[in-house]
Formats: structure tokens, C-alpha cells, sequence
């Protein structure tokens, strides 16, 4: 069975080393192969390349959206595979009309979906008109969360939609520089850092807010690129906070800077299933998040070294920081149990064996052969 992974090739965060996992474990699974169209060039294509994963690049800059789809149509045609596993809204887009009418069995998987009341109304009907579309060619939908699930399965059926976790990613051994030496900090002080895009859903903002406000002598670490990264170095600025607050940029891989921290803070708004909480896990350790999305899924109901936070609630948040890092060791042993009990149900072997089921059905839904 072929399966091509549809997905933007320029960025690089959570739902794009979702396919670089996905691509390589299941590329090994007795009678699969695995290739990728991605538009444009980056981390992911060196990535997948680098997994032996063959790789086709469709860039952006050269095609306008119709001409996208077109060219995606003609690759397919071309490759005829038995599944198109598109990512994003965009990809998803073009690859309902690339494939339409039904010609291979297909799968789009939602790595997130804000509240409508987060978005601007033109984004939700963008949004929503897109997977109506993509149900209407007979895609097969996965979402990551149990909260994703509800809502989709309200519009799209239950049918249509199955529950697939992100899997446990690997954690590699590199040794970054040390960010207490980089920043002049002295060597015990303690690191809350935060790692993801620097947009509003991902909340950035607030987590410079708790810095301003927590009351420890802890470095804030911000590391990832984004719109507001102007605005927000420039409040940090003004604050006075500049040598609490420090913004790292975007890096090729940040679990090495992960390790270092005494805390990760995910104050997002809304998740999908943030694979930085599995990497936290898998790194031991501990976490304060917002309650949203499906963050719960992933650090239960809170303990210590996995503390959830009502929503919002940014006075409890602050103390859930403190209270971590006034018990350090504590808290780095209960993220090293709260990791145990991650790894079973988010190991990659289960994930992408939940994956192979769903293409086989999907491609047998289409009536494509499924050897």
C-alpha cells in the first residue's frame, strides 16, 4: 500500500514532526511506502529525506492556489497512490480538489481547531467549508483529542471521524548550550521556558505577563518565531524585564533546551494535542498548562510535576509556577512517574498502527487495493 503525506514543507512544529514520525514508522510496516508532496522546501523535506522518505516539492511562490491544485492532481495521477493523508487546512484544501472525484481513499487529520470564538468569521467558514468538502469526497477524518472529536464528529459524524493520539517522539541526545552561560545567569537559577509559535492562540503574551508577575528569581526562556515577536520583546523592553526575560528565536531542535528547563509553561489557548507536552514527558520534565483542548488527555488530572490550570486563570497559573519550582526535586520526580504513565498509550508503534488500520480502511472504502 502507498500512502503520500500531503503538508506544508516550510514550517516546522508540532503537527510537522507529527508526519516526519508518522512518515518514517509506518514506511516500515510490512507492505507499506511512504512519500511525501510537501509545498515548499524546509525542515520537514530535509527531515524526511534524511528517513529515506522520497520527497516532492511543489513550491508556492511559483504557482498560484488553482495552479497548486493543479500540479498536485497531475504529481497524484502520476504516483496513484491508495491513500492521500493531507495536513492542514490549506493541504487539505487543495488536495480535496486535487482528488476529487473520488480517486484514492483519503485521510486528513486535524492537529487543532481554535474556538470559533477565537477566530474571525471569515477563518471559521474557510475552515469548516474546507472539511465539509473534504467529507464530501469521502475523506476519513482523524483528530488528535477527545475534545477535536466531539466537535467534529457534531458536523462531520461519527463515522467519519477516529480518535488518533500524537505519538511520543524520540528525544535526541544533542547538548545545546548551556542557557544559563548564554544569557549570564548564574548557574542555579531556575529556567521556566516556553516553546511554540509566537501567536496569539499559543498565548506568549501571557506567559510574559508571569514573568513580570511570579515572584521567584527565575530566567523566562521564549523559544520560536512568530508574529508577535516584535511586539512582545518590545513590552519585555519596556518593562524593565530584560534580564528575566529572553527570547531564544526559532532552533532546529529545542528538546536539548527542553531538558534544561525547571518548568515548561504551555500557556496556549486552545491545543490540539501539543506534541511539546509529550516531549516534555519524555524529557522528565514538569509542566504547568492551561485546561484546554486536549491537554488533559496528557497530563490527567494534574499532579505534581504535571499541574493543570483552569483556563484563563493566570493568578493560578503564577502560583502553580512558584509552587514548582519552591519543590524542584518533587516536582522533577512526579514528571518522571506522570511520564511513565504517558509512554504506553502514545508510544509511535501504537500510534502508527492505528494509522495503517485507518488507510487500510480507507483505501478499501474507495476500493483500492490494500495488500
Amino acid at each position: 500500500m502507498r500512502v503520500v503525506h500531503v503538508a506544508s514543507g516550510d514550517g516546522w512544529g508540532g503537527a510537522e514532526k507529527v508526519v516526519a514520525l508518522l512518515a518514517e514508522a509506518v514506511a516500515v510496516q510490512p507492505g507499506c511506502t511512504v512519500e511525501a508532496l510537501l509545498f515548499n522546501e524546509g525542515r520537514l523535506a530535509e527531515t524526511l529525506r534524511g528517513c529515506g522518505v522520497p520527497v516532492h516539492v511543489i513550491p508556492e511562490s511559483s504557482h498560484s492556489f488553482p495552479g497548486l491544485v493543479v500540479a498536485t492532481r497531475r504529481w497524484l495521477k502520476g504516483r496513484n497512490p491508495e491513500v492521500v493523508h493531507a495536513h492542514r487546512y490549506k493541504e487539505i484544501l487543495a488536495t480535496v480538489l486535487a482528488v476529487a472525484p473520488r480517486r484514492y481513499g483519503f485521510v486528513s487529520t486535524v492537529h487543532g481547531l481554535e474556538p470559533s470564538s477565537q477566530l474571525k468569521r471569515s477563518r471559521v467558514l474557510l475552515i469548516w467549508a474546507t472539511l465539509i468538502a473534504a467529507r464530501l469526497v469521502g475523506a476519513r477524518f482523524v483528530t488528535v483529542s477527545d475534545e477535536l472529536t466531539r466537535r467534529l464528529t457534531r458536523i462531520l459524524g461519527r463515522r467519519s471521524v477516529t480518535r488518533i493520539p500524537n505519538p511520543m517522539p524520540m528525544i535526541g541526545s544533542d547538548e545545546p548550550q548551556d542557557l544559563r552561560d548564554r544569557f549570564g545567569w548564574d548557574s542555579s537559577r531556575p529556567i521556566v521556558g516556553f516553546i511554540g509559535r509566537l501567536e496569539f492562540v499559543k498565548g506568549p503574551d501571557i506567559f510574559t505577563e508571569l514573568a513580570a508577575r511570579t515572584l521567584t528569581d527565575a530566567g523566562f526562556v521564549l523559544i520560536g518565531a512568530g508574529s508577535l515577536e516584535r511586539e512582545l520583546s518590545a513590552r519585555v523592553t519596556a518593562a524593565g524585564l530584560t534580564d528575566r526575560v529572553v527570547f531564544l528565536g526559532q532552533v532546529p531542535d529545542a528538546t536539548g533546551y527542553l531538558r534544561q528547563f525547571d518548568v515548561l509553561a504551555l500557556t496556549s489557548r486552545h491545543e490540539g494535542l501539543p506534541l511539546v507536552l509529550l516531549e516534555a514527558a519524555a524529557s522528565d520534565v514538569p509542566v504547568v498548562a492551561f485546561d484546554v483542548g486536549g491537554v488533559r488527555e496528557v497530563l490527567g488530572r494534574g499532579r505534581p510535576g504535571a499541574r493543570l490550570v483552569p483556563p484563563a486563570d493566570q493568578d493560578a497559573f503564577r502560583r502553580a509556577i512558584e509552587e514548582s519550582l519552591e519543590h524542584r526535586e518533587q516536582s522533577r520526580a512526579g514528571a518522571a512517574r506522570w511520564a511513565e504513565s504517558v509512554r504506553t498509550e502514545f508510544s509511535l508503534t501504537a500510534v502508527s498502527s492505528a494509522y495503517c488500520r485507518l488507510y487500510r480502511a480507507a483505501a478499501s472504502l474507495n476500493g483500492q487495493s490494500t495488500p
